[in-house]
Order: C-alpha cells, then sequence, then structure tokens
C-alpha cells in the first residue's frame, strides 16, 4: 500500500466538522447502518451470502468500519490516517476474497453504491433539516464518494494480487474455506478440492483458533497445515490432531482449540473454537497455550444456554438464591464439586480443601433451606450445569444471581480440581 493510498481520505484532505455537527452524525449513525446494511442485503441478496463472514467480518459489521472511518477523518482530534488505513486493508482482504471465491469485483462496487446512496440521502435530509450550510454538505457528498472510491481501488488490489498467485496456493485457500463450510455452502466435492490443492483429505481434524493479530510463528508452518492468517480472526486447520500436540504447534496464550471432527464437519470445529475463543477474551475462560474446548464442555455448554439455565436455577436451588453472596456462593460450590464427586463428601473436602465435617454441615444446610429437594438423584446433571453457570462470570447479569459470583479455583470451569498444593483442613 503505497502513501498516496493511505492518504486518500487522510484528514490532512477533510475538513473538521464543527463539533455539534459531528455529534449529529454519530447521534444517527446506528440508523443510518441499518439503512445501508437493509438496503444492500435486499438489492444483492445472493451477494451477501455469498461473503458474509468475510476474514471474520459481517456484512453489518464492514458497513459499521467504512463509516466510522468516514466520521474519523473528519475528526480533528480523530486518527484520520490510520482509520482510512485500517478500512484500506479491509477492502484488499474483501477483494482478495472475491478472488478466492471466483466473485466478480463489480459486485462489489454494487454494494458500495447501494450503501452510497441511502449515505448522501440522509446527508441531505440531515443537512436541509438542520440547516448546514451548503459548502459543509458538498464537502461531505465529495468525501462519501471519495471514500467509495478508495475502497474499491484497495479491493481492486486486493483481487487482483490474488488472481495472479501461484495456482497451487489459490487451491489451497479453496480448499481450507470450504473444509470449514456447511456442507451445504460447498460447490465442489472436499475430495475434488484436495486433489486440486494436492493435499491428503485425513480422517479426522481440529481447527486452532488464534486471538486477533498478526502472529509471526504461524508464518512458517508445515505444508498439511491450512491456514487462515487474517488478523481479524485466524486460524489453523490441523489434519489428523494428536495429544499433545506437535512441537510447531503455536503456543499463543489465548488460542483456542475445536473439538477433533470428520473432515467434513469443520464447520463444526471451527465454530466451537471461536466460541472458546470470545469467552477466553472475555475474561470467562482461562488463557491456555492452547485451551482445549472438550476439556471444557460444562462451561461452554452453560454459555450457550444461560437464559434457560438462568430460568432452571430458581428451580432447582430455590431458596440458595436468596442468600448473601458471602453465605450463597461456598455452598453452591460445594454442592457443584460433590456432585462431581459422585456424592462422596470425604473426597469433597479433599478438593475443596476444608475438613469432611465441614462439607457435611453445607451439605444439611442445602437440604433445610430446600425442604430436602435438593440435590434432586434424579436431576444431577441439570444442577450441575445450572451451578457450572452460576460459579462462573456468565451469571453476571443474571437476577437470580445477585451479583458477579466468583468462579472458585477448586472447581475451575472444566470440571478438573485445582492443582494448588494441599492444606490444612480449616472448618466453616
Amino acid at each position: 500500500m503505497t502513501p498516496t493510498h493511505a492518504q486518500a481520505m487522510g484528514s490532512q484532505d477533510a475538513a473538521t466538522l464543527p463539533r455539534e455537527m459531528r455529534r449529529t452524525l454519530l447521534r444517527h449513525l446506528p440508523a443510518a447502518i441499518d439503512e445501508m446494511e437493509d438496503a444492500v442485503r435486499t438489492g444483492l441478496p445472493h451477494y451477501t451470502h455469498a461473503v458474509e463472514g468475510t476474514h471474520g467480518y459481517s456484512v453489518r459489521q464492514i458497513i459499521d468500519r467504512t463509516v466510522s472511518c468516514f466520521v474519523s477523518v473528519h475528526d480533528a482530534t480523530g486518527p484520520g490516517p490510520a482509520a482510512t488505513a485500517e478500512v484500506i486493508a479491509l477492502y484488499e482482504r474483501i477483494g482478495a476474497r472475491h478472488g478466492r471465491l471466483g466473485c466478480p469485483i463489480d459486485v462489489l462496487r454494487d454494494a458500495l453504491d447501494l450503501a452510497g446512496r441511502v449515505a448522501c440521502r440522509r446527508l441531505i435530509t440531515d443537512a436541509y433539516r438542520l440547516q448546514w450550510p451548503a459548502p459543509l454538505l458538498a464537502m461531505l457528498t465529495e468525501d462519501t464518494f471519495s471514500l467509495i472510491s478508495t475502497a474499491i481501488a484497495a479491493a481492486s488490489r486486493g483481487y487482483a494480487e490474488e488472481r495472479h498467485r501461484a495456482p497451487l496456493d489459490v487451491q489451497r485457500d479453496r480448499l481450507r474455506d470450504a473444509l470449514v463450510a456447511d456442507p451445504d455452502d460447498r460447490v465442489r466435492p472436499l475430495t475434488e478440492l484436495a486433489a486440486a490443492a494436492d493435499w491428503r483429505l485425513p480422517g479426522t481434524l481440529a481447527v486452532l483458533a488464534l486471538p486477533p493479530g498478526d502472529h509471526p510463528q504461524t508464518h512458517v508452518l508445515p505444508p498439511e497445515v491450512l491456514a487462515d492468517r487474517s488478523p481479524a480472526a485466524p486460524y489453523l486447520i490441523l489434519p489428523n490432531p494428536r495429544t499433545p500436540g506437535p512441537r510447531w504447534l503455536p503456543r499463543t496464550i489465548g488460542a483456542v482449540l475445536g473439538p477433533v471432527v470428520p473432515p467434513d464437519r469443520g464447520a463444526v470445529s471451527l465454530r466451537w473454537a471461536r466460541r472458546g475463543l470470545a469467552l477466553v477474551e472475555r475474561g470467562l475462560l482461562p488463557a491456555a497455550a492452547p485451551l482445549r474446548c472438550v476439556d471444557h464442555v460444562a462451561a461452554l455448554t452453560a454459555f450457550r444456554s444461560g437464559d434457560l439455565l438462568e430460568a432452571a436455577a430458581a428451580d432447582l436451588l430455590g431458596p440458595l438464591l436468596q442468600l448473601p453472596s458471602r453465605r450463597r456462593e461456598p455452598l453452591l460450590e460445594t454442592l457443584l464439586v460433590y456432585l462431581r464427586c459422585g456424592d462422596n463428601a470425604v473426597l469433597t473436602a479433599d478438593r475443596l480443601h476444608v475438613h469432611e465435617q465441614t462439607v457435611r454441615y453445607r451439605l444439611r444446610q442445602i437440604t433445610q433451606l430446600t425442604d430436602g429437594t435438593c440435590p434432586d438423584p434424579e436431576r444431577h446433571l441439570e444442577t450441575m450445569l445450572v451451578l457450572t453457570w452460576l460459579l462462573s462470570a456468565a451469571a453476571t447479569d443474571a437476577p437470580t444471581a445477585g451479583r458477579r459470583p466468583r468462579l472458585s479455583t477448586a472447581t475451575g470451569t472444566s470440571g478438573t480440581t485445582s492443582a494448588r498444593s494441599p492444606a490444612r483442613p480449616r472448618r466453616a
């Protein structure tokens, strides 16, 4: 990318908006983005379906980031050139994606044209309604078309570079995209794509989702590994993964390994890897190198069903949820570990580093508070899922759980015990 490209819509070329006008633009941005997205989806339904999820971006996210750049370059305190460079990089990746999919770049121009028409129409409406000066409206309209031209030029560069790549690289990227696509979205069989890419279709595979950013350790990989190096949502496809992983496996803190699946189910592995990655980024799962989804089944399941578990919590635990957190959390934690230990109070005491009588006392409290209905032997699984959710940060906003619960180091999110050294038993 040359300096000219980066400066095409830089702050040095765009006038700074008065503060009040900029606030007006910001106030109306969500509605404008909604209208632009609707125009593109309605006008080009087949196109938006084909490119949805380009390098981790949805159609709405692409529009949102483009509009945010437009506002930034008119803000004296904002990173105008940096924001424009970001959008240029985004559209270069989108253009490259079009090249891999064999999607004509002209269709992207149509999509940008539809969004630009909405933007100009809204600018004209606001200008007349708020009595903006005519020169200001002219400047904003001109800058809108300038930004669209910059985006199209960037996409065209990405498209051209992709089309001129080595044929084998193109085939491998097509295979990679097909392996993580839903079966109904594949236009060619995996066996055919693998043969064209000179890649042996494995018996199983797993997807390693990496946190956003550039990862130098993925620049040199074994030839059998397929990589999406997009900074926004990078991932690796690992054929026939082993435990423990090979020495070259990136040890990036925050990486998440999806479940091992047959080659035609790669979308499942990628989906769960990204769900785990989202929880790691929110601090709800530990940042390992890498973290394995299969080690955190209970937590991942609970996080996906929070609203249902919230409703079930009152039915299963009742009065326990009304206790102050200092009383509630030890009881819930003890009950969860007790159920995981097969109703064994001695093993529960050892894992919680408390005295056995402390465990039995807490269990009696639970029985008394729930009139003997908890724990129900026939509802152990449901109770464990509810407790996993309540004892995690996933229940932060749950009204039944009170304030944010503490995630105990003894219970963890994966159902395994802590590796901390034994402590002297303590009493309640």
